[in-house]
């Protein structure tokens, strides 16, 4: 699911970047640049998912 996101907001495809430049009438430029931290959140979360699946894992595990 995270990497599905990464892909709706990363340019030049994302479909979120112009769902957002049609609600907030910005450029485009100005909208991707401001995507950039929760673009870098979620990849460390993939990161760290990646590394420590047992973060994940530990929920289901208890069921």
């Amino acid at each position: 699911m995270l990497v599905v996101e990464i892909a709706q907001i990363t340019p030049p495809v994302g479909l979120n970047l112009f769902v957002l430049q049609g609600l907030t009438k910005r450029e485009l430029t100005w909208i991707a640049k401001t995507v950039i931290p929760m673009f870098l959140l979620m990849m460390f979360a993939i990161l760290l998912i990646y590394f420590f699946p047992s973060v994940v894992l530990w929920l289901p595990q208890r069921m």
